[in-house]
């Protein structure tokens, strides 16, 4: 178990990759984000991204699995404040895969309750070219060894 006192405030962490599939990101949207940008190829051929692009909010959901993944799952995290900061930097196709990272920003004892402390972490991410998809901070709740 991962507790407040491990994090080490600039320590970055690999969260791995995932390859986006067609199917996944059109079912999201159609349940989440059903705008035509997302759902229709004749017209999304038509915009300024010349064909479908995934939900931002189906990006920001492929990177909180690699971040419960790759650095959250075995942790002693109990919720967060809150996502700041965020920001879809390039559209994310199907068939791109996304490789994200994290890094710890700050960590910040609580000063009314002595069982936890706050760490705000950044994550960023880019597809196969090297290119930010998305990036976004937050602060995380995590308890403190016992």
């Amino acid at each position: 178990m991962r507790y407040y006192e491990d994090i080490d405030v600039g320590s970055k962490q690999d969260l791995g990759s995932y390859t986006v599939p067609k199917a996944e990101m059109t079912d999201f949207a159609e349940r989440y984000d059903p705008q035509p940008i997302h759902l229709d190829e004749e017209l999304a051929a038509e915009t300024i991204h010349g064909g479908l692009i995934a939900s931002g909010w189906y990006t920001a959901s492929v990177c909180m699995r690699l971040l419960v993944d790759g650095f959250l799952e075995d942790s002693s995290a109990v919720g967060a404040f809150g996502v700041d900061e965020l920001r879809w930097r390039t559209p994310v196709r199907a068939g791109d895969t996304i490789d994200a990272e994290h890094r710890i920003l700050d960590a910040t004892e609580s000063t009314t309750r002595d069982d936890r402390g706050y760490i705000e972490g950044e994550l960023t991410a880019h597809n196969q070219d090297g290119e930010e998809v998305i990036e976004w901070r937050a602060t995380s709740i995590f308890l403190r060894r016992p």
